[in-house]
Formats: C-alpha cells, sequence, structure tokens
C-alpha cells in the first residue's frame, strides 16, 4: 500500500545507518563522531588480510582494523565470525570500506563444506548472503537481527520490551519462493552493427557489482519456477536482437483450479509457472483460496505461511488481561485453529493494510465484523473477490477503498474490542497513521514487517504519542521473527501490543 509523501523512504542512507550502529558496536566507541574527511588508510582494489570479527545485519563480515585509520573497518560479505580472509577493497565510505572476498584463508569451523552450499552461484550471487552456514546458525543470526533492531530503534523502551522469541523456521529452506524476477540486457548496439558476437546475461546482479549474472537455475526457487526459468531463458535468447533494452522477467507459481479438482479443499493439480503480470495466480494458504494478479504483492514462500498465520490468529485472540500464552517448550503458541483460543474481549478485526485480503480472510474467525483496508482499487477488488471465493459473509467481512492514513476515520468499532492488524510496506507506517492510531487506541495490534528496523522504529514512535498524551500507552508481548527468505538475510518480525 501507498503511503504518505511526507514519509521518508529507506533509501541506501539509511541502510548505511543499520550497518553504522553494527559497526559502532563491534569499534566500542561513537562512531558516529568520525570525521568524514578522513581519507581511507588504503587504495582502492588494495587486498588485505583481515580477520572478521562480527556479522552486520546485512549479513555481511565486519573486520576491525584498529591499526589503520584508527580503527577503520572493512566489510566483507559470504564470511563467518572468526575467520582470517583475504579481501579486495573496491569503495570507501564514512570510516568503512566494502570489500570483496577474495579468499578465506583460516575457515571457520561453523563454515560449511562446498559441497554442502546449495548454489554454484553462491559467493557471487547478490539473492542469498547466509548459505555458507547451517540454518541452525541462520536461525540464531535472525534473532540477533531483530533484537539489534529494537536496541538501535526503539532504544528508549529497550529495557522493558520480552525477550526476542526464537526464530519461527521456514518447513523447507530450498525450493521455497514461488516468485523470482530475472533480469537480462539488451544487446549493445555498437556491437551489434559491428558483427561482435555477445554473450547473453540473464539473472541476477551479481554481487557488489552493477552486473547481471548469468544463472541457469535458483535452487531456492520452486521447481515449477525453475522449468519456466529454462523456457524464459531460451525464448529471450532466440529474440534478444529485437529488444532495444533489458527487461525484468516475472516467473510466478500459480495452482489453477480445474473441473477435476474445484472443491473445498486445497486442489492437488499441476502447478504451472506464470509469466503474464496481469495473469492472475490461484494459491491456497491451507484451506483458503487466493487469486491476485501475478504483478502484484503476496508472500512468495507458501511453505511457511500457515505457521504465520496461526501465530497471528494466536496473538490476535489473547486475553486482553495476560501476558503471552506459551506452549510447555517456551515458545508462543500459533495454532491454526483460531476456534481453541477465541478471545471474547475482542469482537473485531482492522486490518489496515489488506491487500488482496490474506489476513482479514485467514483471521475472521472469532470476530463479529472485519474491515480491510487498502489504498489500491484494483487490491480492493481482489480482495472482495477471495471474500467470495472463500464463501465467507459480506456481511460480516468487507474491504475499503482508502488511504491507510485515514482508516481511523471510517472505523466505527469500539476501540477497547478492537484488534489491529498492521503490515506495512518496508518504510514502515507515516506519522499521520501512528497519530490515528493512538488517537483510536485499538485494544490490541499485531504488527507484521518485511523490515524489522523500521518495525522498531514505529513502536518508539507510537509509545512516545502515548506519553506525549498523558495516556498508558501498550505492553509489548512478543516479539518473534519468521523466516520466511532461508539463505538469505531477510527476516519477518511479528510484534504483539496490548493497550494497558
Amino acid at each position: 500500500m501507498k503511503r504518505s509523501k511526507k514519509v521518508k523512504k529507506m533509501t541506501k542512507k539509511d541502510i548505511d545507518e543499520v550497518l553504522m550502529h553494527d559497526i559502532v558496536e563491534l569499534r566500542g566507541h561513537n562512531h558516529w563522531d568520525w570525521d568524514p574527511k578522513t581519507p581511507p588508510p588504503f587504495q582502492n582494489f588494495e587486498e588485505l588480510e583481515v580477520t572478521i570479527g562480527s556479522l552486520a545485519q546485512s549479513g555481511e563480515g565486519l573486520a576491525l582494523l584498529p591499526e589503520r585509520g584508527d580503527g577503520w573497518v572493512v566489510v566483507v560479505p559470504f564470511v563467518v565470525p572468526g575467520e582470517k580472509v583475504k579481501a579486495r577493497v573496491y569503495r570507501h565510505n564514512w570510516g568503512y570500506s566494502h570489500a570483496d572476498l577474495v579468499e578465506v584463508i583460516q575457515p571457520a569451523e561453523s563454515r560449511l563444506a562446498e559441497d554442502d552450499i546449495l548454489c554454484k552461484y553462491f559467493g557471487k550471487c547478490a539473492g542469498c548472503q547466509l548459505q555458507h552456514i547451517s540454518y541452525a546458525d541462520q536461525m540464531k543470526f535472525k534473532r540477533q537481527v531483530v533484537e539489534n533492531a529494537f536496541k538501535n530503534y526503539a532504544s528508549k523502551y529497550f529495557a522493558s520490551l520480552p525477550a526476542v522469541d526464537p526464530v519461527s523456521q521456514s518447513p523447507i529452506q530450498s525450493q521455497y519462493r514461488t516468485k523470482i524476477t530475472p533480469h537480462f540486457e539488451a544487446l549493445n548496439p555498437k556491437h551489434q552493427s559491428a558483427g561482435v558476437s555477445q554473450p547473453v546475461q540473464i539473472g541476477f546482479m551479481q554481487a557488489g557489482k552493477r552486473r547481471i549474472l548469468d544463472i541457469e537455475e535458483c535452487p531456492i526457487a520452486t521447481p515449477i519456477v525453475n522449468e519456466g526459468m529454462k523456457t524464459m531463458r531460451a525464448e529471450v535468447q532466440k529474440n534478444i536482437a529485437s529488444y532495444k533494452k533489458g527487461a525484468t522477467m516475472l516467473l510466478r507459481e500459480s495452482n489453477p483450479i480445474t473441473s477435476e479438482t474445484e472443491s473445498s479443499d486445497p486442489p492437488t493439480s499441476t502447478k504451472i509457472c506464470v509469466t503474464n503480470h496481469k495473469e492472475t495466480i490461484t494459491e491456497w494458504v491451507g484451506k483458503f483460496r487466493f487469486d491476485y494478479p501475478a504483478g502484484s504483492f503476496f508472500q512468495n514462500n507458501n511453505a511457511i505461511l500457515p505457521s504465520l498465520i496461526g501465530y497471528v490468529q494466536h496473538q490476535l485472540h489473547l486475553p486482553l488481561s495476560s501476558a503471552t500464552a506459551t506452549q510447555p517448550n517456551g515458545s508462543s503458541a500459533a495454532s491454526s485453529d483460531a476456534s481453541t483460543h477465541l478471545n471474547k474481549e475482542i469482537q473485531y478485526l482492522v486490518d489496515a493494510y489488506c491487500g488482496s485480503g490474506l489476513f482479514a480472510i485467514t483471521c475472521h474467525e472469532g470476530f463479529k465484523k472485519v474491515l480491510g483496508v487498502e489504498i489500491s482499487a484494483a487490491s480492493i477488488s481482489c480482495a472482495t473477490n477471495n471474500l467470495v471465493l472463500n464463501k465467507l459473509s459480506t456481511d460480516t467481512t468487507a474491504f475499503h477503498l482508502d488511504d491507510a492514513d485515514k482508516i481511523f476515520a471510517h472505523i466505527d468499532f469500539p476501540a477497547s474490542e478492537t484488534a489491529l492488524i498492521i503490515d506495512p510496506p518496508r518504510k514502515g507506517c507515516s506519522d499521520e497513521f501512528l497519530d490515528q492510531m493512538v488517537a483510536f487506541l485499538p485494544a490490541r495490534v499485531v504488527y507484521v514487517s518485511c523490515n524489522v528496523q523500521s518495525q522498531a522504529r514505529d513502536l518508539q514512535g507510537l509509545l512516545d504519542r502515548c506519553a506525549a498524551k498523558g495516556l498508558p500507552g501498550y505492553k509489548v508481548e512478543a516479539i518473534r521473527g519468521f523466516d520466511l527468505f532461508p539463505q538469505t538475510r531477510h527476516v519477518e518480525g511479528v510484534m504483539t501490543l496490548t493497550r494497558l
């Protein structure tokens, strides 16, 4: 969903700010006071032998050089803490430099053997950052990413927050992506006119470079998507001379309904790969069917969605008067059957960024009324259609076309009986949204985010606003990561709040 124009987007500058927090922690003193005029202590393309001290939230390694430039830091991808590596510097920034990994001189014991790494392109392709470490270590890393986000961006309230729960694992760690978007560039016209043979590069961006890496298959994409990639590559190579410009291709898995499989249960028909942005995708999340345009947003790891939805359902229905319920093993309960823990105190549900209706439809059980809000007319039409496809009553569940910044102007639900789901874009919530949220004060909030840094920032903004108005505010019941993108640095954050 689009946000207010007043909201500053998360840009390259913001990403560097996240990295700077990690550098400050490694250096042990205030890196923000660094003189930006200080020249780097080495030249571009100089090769260095460095020891990796820690991993940044980007998944890159950080090496501190205390004897160079008052503690210059070198950022190196595809490494493990404790390793001694050779790195080639290619870009300098404010007290640190980026470098390519040239060689692992002394590998860490935890580094996976080459034969255990999923992808032959790993280390060259920019798509994955963590294939060289075990899945258990990936989960530890992502839990730390979530914790660091709240420590750095909700620092005023960090001491009062609950411990971050272990990250919920994806049931599969490869062949999970139902959508990929490879790129290619057009042939150089000067070379064409000179009759020079040019290889066609079709794939993803190279790590640390602005060039496309030719990729025949992607191990984290589903088998049907990889089959589609083979067909797409052949078509592009055959017709490359007809392209005046390069392009980004779409490959998305769909599970279309046939007369033999159409029923209330998920179909078992053969999956297909869709390449037309306007074509309709059919996807099943548990017992629920979702149709949406191939070019629109929908989560790309279907395997973990039942777990994510079950957890959100459970958190929505937590008793308002008690802390997070836990399973015997200490993890938050995440039953996919919301009927086992319905909360009679909360009767209404608002989905503030409803898209095609994922949360509003899957979490409708137990609420008198459900309202989804979206700024996109196409998304509202899609969500309404999905409501019908799933045979849900339009009397109890509805979708409203509007900007999320104006959402609370149309809600006539009693705040003390209302739960709110927030699933905003990467940049998070606008100031206007948070202002209206504080004015409304829903009893329960479940905030789902693909960017835990903006999620933590929004928590601090929300609690600051409550304090400024003399309101008790919210208690954070739980913070948990979900691994929607195994082998990469990305982690989905889910935060549960209860009004005090």
